[in-house]
């Protein structure tokens, strides 16, 4: 078996056949096979994997615990000698089974090769990253200063070698949110990565999300962001924290969880990530803002009632 193909199931009705065909549609020389792990949905998305015709998938069955415990569940599972991540509501372009695998077949130094990615969001233009133009495939030399410029590493473009995901313990199941971008920063302590600047894996889950309901959704992540030294304690002793290209890779980071944890009230602990990692934080209007609020506890508080404000009233 050459890919195991992991895809965790949550009331994905609406949009799992669109996942499925982009997969099955693909045209490739290698042998793969497409694990299923029903996280507990209430919608007919049982029904409609066990209605699929292709002998090469099967389903595994659990209560709800999220999906860094089904991601995980399926490595256990897997058969391959590569592993990859697709959720539900997304999908592949054809090409990336091919291109992925035969990368890292001819590339043995690195554990892991990514692709392009396109995301489209409601009212918003597509995303497209990361965005270079007229490259081939190649071995990237610094991660964590590629992953600093581009964010390049999606839920599910990257396909892994088995062997070492085995080593990592999978993703952290303690994580509500970024979980998915704690995995990609430890398991790249474990060696170099590929890069295939091609838009292989799109990302348009919006229907589904807009019926699970967004803001609930969110609040249940913000009020479960934890502090940045918790986030990356499993990188510790691996990798140099005090490098510049990981401190510029850890301020992104950073930034994302001290807005959590501003949307979720805990003003004292969002304000020393601020004053400590405040530097390195991406350079949008938050972390601007972010950063001139951060000297004095009583901007701060203001800070906090205007984001949570902004955020209860998004259209």
């Amino acid at each position: 078996m050459d890919l195991s193909i992991i895809i965790p199931v949550y009331n994905a009705a609406p949009l799992l056949d669109r996942c499925l065909d982009s997969i099955f549609n693909q045209t490739t020389q290698y042998i793969y096979e497409v694990i299923l792990v029903d996280d507990g949905s209430t919608d007919n998305s049982i029904d409609i994997i066990k209605a699929r015709k292709e002998k090469n998938i099967s389903l595994y069955q659990q209560r709800n615990s999220g999906p860094s415990m089904a991601r995980n569940k399926g490595i256990e599972l897997a058969k391959g000698e590569f592993l990859t991540f697709l959720d539900a509501d997304d999908y592949w372009n054809n090409g990336y089974i091919e291109q992925t695998v035969s990368f890292l077949l001819n590339h043995q130094e690195c554990i892991a090769v990514t692709v392009g990615q396109k995301h489209i969001a409601i009212g918003k233009r597509p995303l497209y990253c990361p965005v270079l133009p007229n490259q081939k495939p190649f071995v990237i030399n610094d991660f964590y200063s590629f992953w600093a410029l581009h964010q390049h590493v999606g839920t599910c473009s990257t396909t892994m070698r088995k062997e070492t995901v085995q080593k990592t313990n999978g993703q952290r199941t303690d994580l509500r949110v970024t979980e998915d971008w704690e995995f990609w920063f430890y398991l790249a302590s474990f060696g170099k990565w590929g890069m295939i600047p091609e838009i292989l894996y799109i990302s348009d889950g919006g229907d589904v999300t807009r019926k699970e309901g967004w803001l609930k959704k969110m609040q249940i992540r913000w009020n479960n962001a934890p502090s940045v030294e918790e986030w990356q304690k499993r990188v510790i002793g691996k990798i140099d924290l005090n490098s510049e290209s990981y401190k510029k890779a850890i301020g992104i980071i950073a930034r994302n969880l001290c807005y959590c944890q501003l949307l979720s009230g805990r003003i004292q602990l969002s304000r020393n990530e601020a004053l400590k990692y405040g530097n390195y934080f991406t350079k949008d209007a938050i972390g601007k803002l972010m950063n001139i609020a951060k000297y004095s506890s009583f901007t701060w508080y203001l800070l906090i009632k205007f984001l949570q404000y902004r955020e209860h009233h998004r259209k």
